[in-house]
């Protein structure tokens, strides 16, 4: 094992149990690191995500599960997160491929079972230095590459994101120099970002509109309508996020067309409710909501070209509409077996019989990815 040097390594430890934390921390001590900070709870290791961010977090998933997640969450994808491509590692008594996912859904790059030997941690902090996984960006995700294997048909940028756990440990580190490499990735992820929540906004809108253009709304139809405003949220506070000065005025057509979009959705939504089964048990149709329908998705359509200029409309119109097709034909196939299950069962465990697939990022149910300048399917 190569001989790095942890002595300008700054390290934070999250974990209820003061007793581990400290025996992490001095593990990490014994192998030099220069800092090794022990928090007893997520809501004292706050701080973290607003002044300096540690190269190297250890987070503990069993005493603050949900608190933990939301953490490592913020820490991806928060505004003004001083380094928020820090290594991350989970440690749990209990490890299960349910927590396993978690971690790898909120941007984690592993997941260490306790008790730890000096052994494995020090095997865990080298493979990070080593082999650490390449940062893809959706619309809801940002953090090391979850995919086995590279998506047929798709070819999806993935960023190198800054390691300064690397670059302190191998001799490469200054203030300055990781300071611009931090700068030139968030830049990069706030730009991924902005494209890939104009595309999910277009998708969540051309997957609800054949729903929403029935005498009573579908339900399904109106869920999805719902979430574009959540989108159009996060795009427009990522607006110019990472530019320089020069750039500043660069977004205001599509800060323009995105409060638009937001407002019209959220327009068609309260129509569509009043109308719905609740207000209207006898069936009474709904209101005639064709034209607001065309134009919140000639408005989407809008949005995309003004949050990626440089790419024909018509190729993001197909790549949207083949998203839709891909998750249409999930749920029909989801449909289709659970009926099956429920004609060959007694009954169906209420989970089981109300679960649906996620909705999904746009681009993961597209085989359209561009190699270069695309939005990256996580």
């Amino acid at each position: 094992m190569p001989d790095y040097d942890f002595s300008q390594i700054d390290a934070a430890i999250i974990d209820s149990q003061l007793n581990t934390g400290r025996l992490f921390r001095d593990v990490l001590i014994r192998m030099n690191f220069r800092r090794a900070e022990v928090f007893d709870s997520v809501r004292a290791a706050a701080g973290l995500l607003v002044a300096g961010m540690p190269d190297l977090l250890l987070v503990d998933a069993d005493a603050e599960d949900s608190e933990a997640f939301r953490f490592i969450r913020s820490l991806r994808n928060d505004s003004g997160v001083p380094n928020p491509f820090a290594c991350v590692i989970v440690t749990t008594w209990t490890p299960t491929p349910a927590l396993l996912a978690r971690v790898s859904n909120v941007g984690g790059d592993d997941l260490l079972m306790k008790p730890v030997s000096p052994k494995q941690m020090r095997e865990r902090i080298v493979s990070l230095i080593e082999a650490r996984k390449g940062f893809v960006v959706t619309a809801d995700y940002t953090g090391p590459d979850r995919r086995k294997a590279p998506r047929e048909g798709a070819q999806i940028p993935v960023l190198d994101a800054p390691n300064t756990l690397r670059l302190k440990a191998t001799g490469q580190w200054t203030q300055s120099g990781a300071r611009m490499l931090l700068n030139e990735a968030v830049a990069t992820v706030a730009c991924w970002k902005r494209l890939r929540a104009s595309i999910q906004i277009a998708f969540l809108a051309e997957f609800a509109l054949p729903g929403l253009a029935r005498p009573v709304p579908d339900r399904l139809a109106l869920d999805h309508l719902a979430r574009i405003a959540g989108f159009a949220d996060d795009l427009l506070r990522r607006l110019g996020e990472g530019d320089g000065a020069a750039d500043a005025g660069d977004h205001a057509p599509v800060e323009a067309v995105a409060h638009a979009v937001k407002a019209l959705a959220e327009t068609i939504g309260a129509t569509a409710e009043a109308a719905g089964p609740a207000a209207s048990p006898a069936g009474v149709p709904a209101a005639d909501l064709t034209v607001d329908l065309a134009q919140l998705q000639a408005l989407t359509r809008a949005l995309m070209q003004a949050v990626d200029p440089d790419r024909p409309l018509d190729a993001m119109v197909r790549e949207v509409a083949a998203a839709v097709s891909s998750y249409r034909g999930r749920l029909e196939q989801m449909a289709l077996a659970k009926a099956a299950a429920a004609s060959s069962q007694p009954a169906l465990p209420a989970e089981a019989a109300d679960a649906m697939p996620p909705v999904p990022d746009a681009l993961h149910q597209s085989q359209a990815g561009r190699a270069a300048g695309a939005v990256p399917a996580g």
